[in-house]
């Protein structure tokens, strides 16, 4: 079997922490330890050259973190997966500069092997969205044209279902859409929440009881300091774009991981948590059609 290369790009940090956990549950384990130089190729090269960057004396903190460095690496044989947290929807630029870093490194037909991968070297590239409220095929159409804008060369919609893929300039391409109970609308959280919460439910409820309870909307309006001749005071903010976003399904995760997880973030709780055991992925429909997708994008069937 050739080496498996999949990249995922998620929307943030929590599906790559649930991915992450429903993958260990088929048999992927950590591979973090490695160096830079044991991961196959193109993976090597790329992340070596992001860490090695010339001017990253020019960049700030948040460009340096742009680049080509996965937020976590998991290998089964030889099949690896390299899960991205993009930092929104709303990344398109930051997701075609993967996907045309990766494209470069396929040799397509009348190119010499230097510089390309192997051929004995499968690449795979994987978009995680929420549906949101917009739903499947608007989400769907949204990568579609994300996609041929990166491969000119594609020229009708490829995601036409979700969790489907197919191979494109030497790249097999796939998508997966979360949604809730209706399978048409929802986010991760909708997966996530009832099935952290199944056998946890007095656990679940009070977390919600508590955020009912305390939450006040004028406080998702920051205190923002201000100094001026030297003398500093504190305001609290009245304008729109500085309101914090509340999401009250992350905000329980938050709170009933705190049980078992202190002070870390809902990340940690979701990728360690016993809320999320194997026998409620391997029983969970939502949870094997991911796996499912992946695996039969790394096994070609």
């Amino acid at each position: 079997m050739p080496t498996q290369i999949t990249i995922a790009l998620c929307e943030g940090p929590h599906d790559v922490s649930f991915i992450c956990k429903i993958l260990k549950s088929n048999g992927f384990v950590s591979n973090e330890h490695l160096k830079i130089n044991q991961f196959p190729q193109p993976m090597d090269t790329l992340m070596a050259q992001e860490v090695v960057k010339t001017d990253v004396e020019e960049l700030n903190l948040q460009e340096v973190r742009k680049g080509f460095l996965p937020t976590h690496t998991l290998q089964k044989g030889d099949a690896y997966v390299f899960l991205y947290s993009m930092g929104g929807d709303g990344k398109r630029a930051a997701r075609q500069s993967i996907l045309k870093s990766l494209s470069v490194t396929v040799r397509q037909e009348g190119e010499i092997k230097k510089g390309r991968i192997p051929d004995d070297t499968e690449l795979s590239v994987l978009y995680f969205f929420d549906a949101d409220a917009q739903g499947i095929p608007a989400r769907l159409a949204q990568v579609n044209a994300e996609v041929r804008e990166v491969m000119t060369s594609i020229q009708a919609d490829i995601f036409t279902a979700n969790t489907i893929y197919s191979s494109h300039e030497g790249i097999k391409l796939g998508c997966c859409i979360f949604t809730g109970a209706d399978n048409a609308t929802g986010k991760l959280e909708d997966i996530l929440v009832p099935l952290m919460k199944d056998g946890n439910d007095v656990i679940f409820d009070e977390a919600l009881n508590y955020l009912n309870t305390h939450f006040s909307d004028p406080r998702l309006f920051p205190l923002k300091l201000s100094t001026a001749a030297n003398v500093t005071t504190e305001v609290r903010s009245i304008k729109a774009g500085e309101k914090y976003r509340y999401d009250k399904k992350k905000s329980i995760l938050g709170v009933v991981g705190q049980l078992q997880k202190s002070g870390k973030s809902n990340t940690t709780c979701i990728s360690d948590t016993d809320y999320l055991t194997l026998a409620k992925i391997q029983g969970n429909a939502k949870c094997q059609e991911i796996i499912t997708f992946i695996n039969n994008v790394i096994n070609n069937t």
